[in-house]
């Protein structure tokens, strides 16, 4: 049997062995072949062919006000956002449409949310065969095309409209490796829609009722009429946060909208990918780490790994998988944001499949201490002060907590 040198390794070259079944030859193909193969995912090679800009980092500052390049899909203009965070199960993109104008139709079979930035219009929402129906949208507008209609974006107000959408494209593209398939197979999922006249009316809602420390508000709803303006409820990460979840067009999906008072700041947590969340009211920051530096970064003397994101109205942030990450809000307002997307799976349609670890939320006795006297310092450079209770006071509201919810 031939011997494999170091410089025949290397060199890559072809070479004729015996197989070590001895049922045959088997032809090695060139190391410099091999180099080349999965150098590119099935949804990296689709991004490119888009031809629209691609922003990517760990948080965009103002997203209305991302470079946009001609859509010739769409037929509009756009830019699409794949952070840090994505992990390769969602993206988001920016969609403006001209006063006067719509886009190409187009229907695929991947989930994706919708706000309205700005403007007004009406998206056409259809299914071969059958009815259109028309969603009439504005700004704070959150809505959702079920899955696979084909839908119509138009924009019938003086202003150019934009839209933020997050999706489950890369997890789709990936998987099947033919976009054609993707944006063009027909089926119509009638489980989900079957043309019902009054699909998107948002009287039409299943509502539950929060539970402090064990759920959350839910809507099971079609589109909500304004995400600035929506009733909140109990049941946020705070002291006094309020928030709301939303299941949108029977999507596996998850959505909601949270708020919490000048003043005050949330738990910091970690989780896996695809986490979207739009600032839509107040100014504040985000503290981020890695959670190999612990529960306490600044304690463990890693102070120069913690990443500061400042923000205000307009901010997208999708935190990066499993880092621990924590919002104050040091403004002069209410903090309210979208999380406009995330991984599959909600209350209604839990998944199978696991994403690298479950939510784990930091209790007010393992923060670092270094934080909130941080936050105070913020606090008094913009005239405010704290208004949560002392932490031995939280620690103890904590622990009443989870006796009551059989937490630990």
């Amino acid at each position: 049997m031939r011997v494999l040198t170091r410089k025949m390794v290397l060199t890559g070259a072809v070479l004729l062995l015996s197989s070590s079944l001895g049922d045959g030859q088997v032809r090695f193909r060139p190391r410099s072949e091999r180099l080349q193969l999965g150098k590119k995912s099935a949804y990296q090679k689709w991004l490119e062919a888009e031809g629209i800009p691609v922003h990517q980092g760990s948080a965009i500052p103002d997203v209305k006000k991302l470079e946009l390049g001609p859509w010739k899909r769409l037929g509009a203009r756009g830019a699409y956002i794949f952070l840090e965070g994505c992990g390769g199960v969602v993206d988001a993109y920016l969609l403006e449409v001209s006063p006067g104008k719509q886009t190409n139709p187009e229907r695929h079979i991947f989930e994706e949310n919708f706000l309205v930035l700005e403007g007004s219009g009406e998206t056409h929402v259809w299914q071969p065969g059958k009815s259109r129906q028309v969603v009439a949208w504005k700004k704070g507008s959150i809505f959702s095309p079920p899955l696979n209609t084909w839908h119509q974006h138009s924009n019938n107000g003086a202003q150019p409209a934009k839209l933020l959408a997050v999706t489950g494209a890369p997890l789709l593209l990936d998987l099947l490796r033919d976009p054609k398939f993707v944006y063009g197979v027909n089926y119509d999922f009638t489980d989900r829609y079957n043309g019902q006249p009054n699909y998107f009316d948002p009287e039409i809602s299943r509502d539950y009722e929060s539970e402090k420390g064990q759920q959350h508000a839910l809507s099971i709803v079609n589109i909500v009429r304004d995400g600035w303006g929506i009733q909140l409820f109990p049941a946020g990460q705070g002291v006094n946060d309020i928030d709301r979840h939303f299941i949108l067009s029977d999507n596996t999906m998850d959505a909601h909208i949270e708020e919490f008072p000048v003043g005050e700041y949330e738990r910091a947590h970690r989780h896996g990918p695809g986490a979207s969340i739009i600032i839509l009211n107040g100014s504040g920051y985000t503290l981020m780490w890695p959670s190999e530096l612990g529960e306490r970064p600044y304690a463990n003397g890693h102070a120069d790994k913690i990443v500061k994101l400042e923000w205000q109205e307009g901010s997208f942030i999708i935190p990066p998988i499993q880092w621990y990450h924590q919002h104050f809000n040091n403004g002069k307002e209410p903090a309210r944001w979208l999380k406009l997307g995330y991984r599959p799976g909600n209350d209604l349609y839990p998944m199978t499949m696991e994403y690298g670890g479950d939510t784990v939320l930091l209790k007010f006795a393992d923060e670092d201490p270094q934080i909130r006297k941080q936050f105070e310092e913020e606090l008094a450079k913009h005239g405010a002060k704290m208004q949560m209770p002392p932490r031995d006071e939280l620690i103890r509201l904590e622990k009443e907590s989870a006796k009551l919810t059989g937490s630990r």
